[in-house]
C-alpha cells in the first residue's frame, strides 16, 4: 500500500507553466498530471489571502492520465499551494489536502509563487 501511495504521489506531477508575462499580470498557469489509478480532486489555495481556486464548493478533477492546465487569476507575488485527495474526506491526501487545512511547507506542496 505504501508503495502504491508513493507511486501516486510522485505521479501527481506539478509543473509550473506560467510565462513571465502571465505571472506579472497576476495570472499563473499550472499543469498537473495524474499517473494514479483513480480520479483525484484538486484545489489550489492562496497562502497570502483567503482565496482558493476554483471556488468554495468546486474542485478540479484529474480523471485521466492527460496533462491538465489550470489558469489561475492571482496577485503578483502570491504563494499558491495545491491540495488533492481521492475523496472530500481527505483520508488520502497530497499537498495541503482537499480542504486546504494541512501544512504547506515542503517544495512538493508549493505549486508556485506568482510574480
Amino acid at each position: 500500500m505504501r508503495r502504491l501511495l508513493t507511486a501516486i504521489f510522485f505521479g501527481l506531477l506539478l509543473i509550473v507553466g506560467a510565462g513571465t508575462e502571465s505571472a506579472q499580470s497576476g495570472d499563473a498557469t499550472f499543469s498537473l498530471t495524474n499517473n494514479g489509478r483513480f480520479s483525484i480532486m484538486v484545489k489550489f489555495f492562496s497562502q497570502n489571502r483567503n482565496h482558493f481556486w476554483p471556488g468554495a464548493t468546486r474542485h478540479y478533477d484529474l480523471d485521466d492520465s492527460g496533462r491538465h492546465s489550470f489558469r489561475l487569476a492571482c496577485e503578483d507575488g502570491e504563494k499558491i499551494c495545491y491540495g488533492a485527495s481521492y475523496t472530500a474526506d481527505d483520508t488520502t491526501h497530497w499537498g495541503v489536502g482537499f480542504k486546504g487545512d494541512k501544512s504547506c511547507q515542503g517544495k512538493s506542496d508549493i505549486v508556485g509563487d506568482a510574480g
